[in-house]
C-alpha cells in the first residue's frame, strides 16, 4: 500500500501535537503538584477527590464537635471537683461541730463558713458554658436549675432529660447530667424506730446541718454529718462517671483523627502527583518528541533527486 506524502505528514503532525500535549500535560501537573489541573484532566483522580473531600469535611466537623463535647465534660468536672472540695470541709465541720472540744460561739463561726459554702455550692450547681447555657438543666439549658426562694429553700427548676450526644457508633453520650442527678437523693430517717424515711437533696441537707450548727443540735450536726456523707458520695459517683465519658470522647477523637490522616493519605495519593514518576515521564516523552521532529525534519526534506546523482 502507498502512503501519499500528504498523508504521512498529517500522521506525524498528529502524533506530534498529541506528544507535545503529553508534555503540556505534565508540566501544569507538576507546575501545580496536583493531577487535576481542571477536571478534565483526569476524571477518576477528579472524582474519587471530591469524594474523599466530602468525606473528610464531615470528619473534621465532628471532631471539632467532639472537641465541644471534650470542653463541656471537663467544665462539668471542673465544678463538681469544686464541691467535692467544699463538701470535705463541711464534713470535718460537722465531725468538730459534735464534740465538745468547741464552744457555742465556736459552731457561730463554724455556721458563718457553712453559710458561705452552700452559696459557693448553688453557684457551682448553676454554672453557665460559653454559649451561656446552664450545665445542670437537662434539656432547659436556659433555665437556672437551682433557684433559692424567699424562705431559703432551694428547688430544683430544670428537668431530668439529659442532652445526648451522637457518638457515631450508634450510642447516645449523655453531655451533661441533670441538677437531679447532680444534687442526689439522700434518705432521711427520722424518730425513733420503727424511723420514718423522706428523701432530701444535697441543698436541702447542707440548709439542715447550717440550721443544726446555729441550734447547737448535736443530734442534728451528727445526722447532718451521715447525710454530707452521703452527698459526698453522690458527688464521688458522678465525677466517676464524668471521666468515663471523657475516655469514650477522647478514644472517639483518637479514631476520628486517624480516620482523618488516612483519608488525606487517600486523598495526596488520588489528586497529587508523583514528583519523580512525572519528571520521569516528561523527560522521556520530551526526548520522543524530539527524536520525532529530528526524524520529520529529514525525511521531509528527501525528494526523488536526492537518489539521482
Amino acid at each position: 500500500m502507498k502512503i501519499s506524502t500528504s498523508e504521512y505528514f498529517k500522521t506525524m503532525n498528529n502524533l506530534m501535537g498529541d506528544q507535545q500535549g503529553k508534555i503540556a500535560k505534565l508540566q501544569s501537573q507538576l507546575a501545580v503538584g496536583k493531577k487535576t489541573v481542571t477536571p478534565s484532566t483526569d476524571i477518576k483522580a477528579t472524582t474519587a477527590s471530591l469524594k474523599l473531600t466530602t468525606v473528610i469535611s464531615k470528619e473534621k466537623d465532628y471532631l471539632e464537635s467532639l472537641k465541644s463535647v471534650s470542653g463541656s465534660l471537663k467544665e462539668e468536672e471542673s465544678a463538681m471537683s469544686s464541691m467535692t472540695e467544699m463538701l470535705r470541709r463541711m464534713q470535718d465541720l460537722a465531725i468538730a461541730s459534735s464534740t465538745d472540744t468547741y464552744s457555742d460561739d465556736d459552731r457561730k463561726i463554724f455556721a458563718i463558713e457553712v453559710e458561705g459554702y452552700l452559696e459557693d455550692m448553688r453557684g457551682l450547681a448553676n454554672t453557665t458554658n460559653a454559649n451561656g447555657h446552664y450545665l445542670f438543666s437537662g434539656t432547659k439549658s436556659t433555665t437556672m436549675p437551682f433557684v433559692k426562694a424567699a424562705d431559703g429553700s432551694i428547688s430544683y427548676q430544670g428537668n431530668q432529660t439529659e442532652i445526648k450526644f451522637d457518638t457515631n457508633g450508634g450510642y447516645k453520650l449523655p453531655l451533661r447530667i441533670s441538677g437531679n442527678k447532680l444534687a442526689g437523693v439522700i434518705e432521711r430517717k427520722t424518730g425513733d424506730p420503727p424511723a420514718v424515711t423522706s428523701r432530701v437533696d444535697m441543698f436541702k441537707v447542707m440548709q439542715d446541718f447550717l440550721a443544726a450548727i446555729k441550734a447547737n443540735n448535736m443530734p442534728a450536726i451528727r445526722q447532718g454529718g451521715e447525710e454530707l456523707d452521703a452527698v459526698s458520695k453522690n458527688l464521688a459517683m458522678n465525677i466517676v462517671d464524668n471521666g468515663l465519658r471523657q475516655v469514650v470522647v477522647s478514644h472517639r477523637r483518637d479514631i476520628t483523627e486517624d480516620k482523618i490522616i488516612v483519608y488525606e493519605s487517600l486523598l495526596s495519593d488520588a489528586r497529587d502527583i508523583d514528583y519523580a514518576t512525572a519528571i520521569t515521564q516528561l523527560s522521556q516523552d520530551m526526548l520522543a518528541l524530539e527524536a520525532a521532529q529530528s526524524t520529520f525534519a529529514k525525511v521531509s526534506q528527501l525528494s526523488l533527486f536526492s537518489f539521482l546523482r
